[in-house]
């Protein structure tokens, strides 16, 4: 019980330290510019790869299809 009331004291105080610091806020800041400007040159990638696995998907099907009619027909 006394860890636990000491975590929430503890974390009170760093939490209210932070949100008053400029310095945090500008860390804050620059990192959410540098996310974003990642996930902006990661879109067109992101894409293009979700294309190359649509058409591998659809290739590996047919291939798996047309190998079980291979089979089907040997027996």
């Amino acid at each position: 019980m006394f860890s636990k009331l000491l975590n929430f004291w503890v974390n009170k105080a760093v939490t209210e330290t932070l949100l008053s610091s400029p310095k945090f806020h500008q860390f804050a800041a620059k990192t959410h510019e540098h996310v974003s400007t990642i996930s902006k040159k990661a879109a067109p990638m992101i894409t293009e790869s979700s294309n190359r696995a649509s058409v591998f998907a659809k290739a590996f099907k047919e291939t798996v299809i047309k190998e079980s009619e291979n089979i089907s027909k040997r027996k």
